[in-house]
């Protein structure tokens, strides 16, 4: 049997309500947040996966954690406690003033206006306490500058795993550059980090991309020119949540196999194969509903065929599989209210 390549990651792991404006379907919940994404995704790539988070003692918990373990998620790291914290977002997906699909994440009640749970970083000690229980790694991953996942990143480092790193902002700027120099990989939106290329001009990372949603993306490999290639063209768009976490997901299961040496190894056009393989899993997850719509709704064994039609160009047609064991129980169809009421 093959040795399965396996990923840990710590940061933004919560439960997505997702919202798809019919009157007559409920909100489905599901594992959701970069993190949790780009976990999940490896799971369903044939990965092991290990998130380490800090999450509270509650209902949306124990959705979040069922959700995961049914696509095999491996969660003993992640820490159920009073002063812990499950993210909860609000994705709604609408259509703009011409029809066209468009999507917003909400962090308040819709109702009552205050705050949804929001992240918390792991307690540095608590590294500390865990290092030695961690499983060996091909990848970390991580997305949220904190110490806890700075600690965690250079314990992997050591370890021999391929560092990637996506953050969404620069919150503190002293342990970004921290987080930079243990990166081997760096991945951000051009939204998120707006004046980057500005601000460094030359190369921190050796390799580092900015996604443009729909305009594609950018990289640089070693060197300080940035190189573009473009999105894939999808018809018939549903949702394009989640495609940047399909895009990451996709490059690390090509990339970084073997951990940090296969990386190593890679020349530019193993670069550019796998970022095209990234992009083309996106373009198919816009066909459906949520961050990790794929999962609930394509079979895994078409995966392959569905790649080629997008890198041949041809439409996708798509079809919802019957939800089976490896979607939510019904139980866990109902109303956004009901949950927030037992968080």
């Amino acid at each position: 049997m093959n040795r399965r390549s396996t990923c840990t990651g710590i940061g933004l792991i919560a439960l997505d309500v997702i919202m798809n404006g019919a009157i007559d379907a409920p909100p489905k919940f599901q594992a959701g947040g970069s993190c949790g994404n780009v976990l999940a995704i490896l799971a369903f790539l044939q990965w092991e996966s290990y998130p380490i988070g800090r999450l509270a003692n509650n209902f949306a918990t124990k959705i979040l954690i069922d959700d995961l373990q049914a696509w095999e998620v491996r969660t003993p790291f992640l820490s159920v406690e009073d002063t812990g914290s499950t993210p909860i977002i609000i994705h709604r997906i609408l259509k703009g003033k011409n029809g066209e699909p468009k999507h917003k994440f909400e962090f308040r009640d819709p109702k009552s206006g205050s705050w949804l749970p929001r992240f918390k970083a792991v307690i540095a000690k608590k590294v500390q306490e865990i290092e030695s229980e961690l499983p060996d790694s091909d990848v970390h991953y991580f997305d949220r500058v904190s110490r806890s996942s700075i600690e965690l990143a250079k314990i992997y480092k050591d370890r021999g795993a391929l560092i990637v790193f996506e953050p969404t902002s620069v919150s503190n700027e002293k342990q970004f550059l921290e987080c930079l120099e243990v990166a081997d990989i760096l991945k951000f939106a051009n939204d998120r980090l707006p004046n980057y290329r500005a601000k460094f001009n030359k190369s921190r990372v050796p390799l580092e991309i900015e996604t443009a949603g729909k305009e594609g993306l950018s990289y640089r490999f070693r060197s300080n020119k940035w190189i573009e290639i473009g999105a894939f063209e999808v018809a018939d768009v549903v949702d394009a949540a989640g495609a940047g976490d399909w895009c990451t997901a996709g490059f690390i299961n090509k990339l970084g196999l073997n951990g940090r040496n296969s990386f190593e190894e890679a020349s530019e056009v193993d670069i550019v194969n796998a970022l095209r393989y990234g992009q083309a899993l996106s373009a198919i997850n816009c066909k459906f509903n949520g961050a990790r719509g794929i999962m609930y709704n394509f079979e895994r064994d078409l995966l392959d065929t569905a790649i080629q039609y997008v890198h041949e160009s041809k439409d996708l047609e798509v079809s919802s599989k019957k939800e089976t064991q490896t979607s939510l129980s019904d139980s866990h169809f109902f109303d956004i209210e009901q949950l927030l009421s037992l968080v």
